[in-house]
């Protein structure tokens, strides 16, 4: 297991936050936008600034979202179109392709009620099926790659639809510039954490990726408490999220009300996952949020982004404060990731489903396949 880069000593912020993001957080009312165009370009300052502006956000909200972040616009909309595409296919072939020992593929709707112990004090516990539907992608891989010689969990060969050859073309496009944006803000997240700039490459040599092509279409005949996809928080080291103009999303802040997070054209939508929540040692927040039934066909292209395998999500040393104890223990990214899903997903586990929607289920303890190595 690599480490992260233990004899960084703090380089404290030489700029407050921005009056436009502090009043947005004041407001509490819309997410904060950052115009991260200059930082891309190069200008002098502007690296420094978005440092201050993003250690202010994610200590307080953990949501924000970006403009002029050089992903095409026509590449998004085209991932849409296609993503739409996906949902409409016949239910047959779609089911064919459906999850199981990998966590890559179609899960149909209602298959899975999504539950996780790690905000399982901040909300009530999901006893019913979330009606979305998805199609999970892991980084792509070539038959003879290592991890798919292994059969290691999760890192398996992606599973794409024979009939949708633009499909493919289109997502690995889209996630290949969202791989390159994810990488290019890795040293804002570095200089908010009061770290020197590069101080995350060397866990970054090798990421991997998960992206959720997801559809929640209007359900008629929703229940009390049941969502379109229920309270959770990412696990990832970042997410993106291109903004669509139809609702549902919803974050919690920090009063636990749920925030509606309106439609900004041409941005996205950047959140900490718990990965940066443990490497931060608990100063950058994974926010819990939700979508609920929405009006119309709502299709989302989520891109959770995290470091190598390898690298070490324990609390970096920096981040640790005078008098603290480290609040996670030390593992590798791997190591956090499987029983993540695990938390999270149960279409596995049919005795926890039937507990679970029964309202006698509590949080799994007890991951499912595991008899299955985890990793070689």
């Amino acid at each position: 297991m690599t480490t992260s880069p233990s004899s960084a000593r703090a380089q404290p912020l030489q700029v407050g936050p921005s009056a436009g993001a502090l009043a947005a957080i004041r407001r509490g009312t819309s997410l904060p936008v950052l115009d991260v165009g200059p930082y891309l370009a190069g200008v002098p300052g502007a690296l420094e600034q978005l440092g201050a502006d993003v250690k202010m956000i994610q200590e307080n909200l953990g949501f924000f979202a970006i403009v002029n972040h050089g992903v095409p616009q026509p590449l998004i909309d085209e991932s849409f179109q296609q993503t739409a595409e996906l949902f409409e296919l016949p239910p047959e072939e779609k089911l064919k392709h459906r999850v199981g020992y990998h966590h890559q593929g179609y899960l149909p709707p209602k298959s899975s009620i999504l539950q996780s112990r790690a905000i399982i004090d901040k909300i009530a516990v999901n006893t019913k099926k979330d009606t979305n539907s998805a199609w999970l992608f892991m980084r792509e891989r070539t038959a003879d790659d290592p991890k798919v010689l292994a059969n290691v969990r999760h890192r398996g060969l992606n599973q794409w639809p024979e009939s949708l050859p633009a499909f493919k073309i289109a997502l690995l496009a889209y996630q290949q510039a969202m791989e390159r944006l994810a990488l290019a803000l890795l040293p804002i997240y570095a200089r908010a954490l009061e770290l020197p700039a590069e101080y995350f490459a060397d866990m970054f040599r090798e990421p991997e990726y998960y992206q959720r092509c997801a559809y929640y279409h209007p359900e008629p005949s929703i229940e009390e408490g049941q969502y379109a996809l229920a309270p959770h928080s990412d696990g990832s080291f970042l997410t993106l999220l291109p903004m669509t103009p139809i609702p549902g999303l919803q974050i919690m802040t920090p009063s636990r009300d749920w925030l509606d997070v309106g439609y900004i054209e041409g941005a996205l939508i950047v959140n900490t996952g718990q990965v940066l929540n443990r490497l931060s040692n608990d100063r950058f927040i994974a926010t819990p949020h939700r979508v609920v039934n929405p009006p119309g066909k709502r299709y989302a292209l989520v891109f959770f982004f995290y470091p190598d395998d390898d690298a070490s999500v324990a609390p970096i040393p920096a981040c640790i404060g005078p008098g603290e104890q480290p609040k996670y223990d030390s593992r590798s990214l791997y190591e956090f990731f499987v029983p993540y899903l695990d938390d999270l997903y149960h279409y596995n586990d049919k005795t926890f489903m039937a507990e679970a929607e029964s309202g006698k289920g509590a949080p799994s303890t007890t991951p499912a396949l595991e008899s299955e190595p985890l990793m070689n």
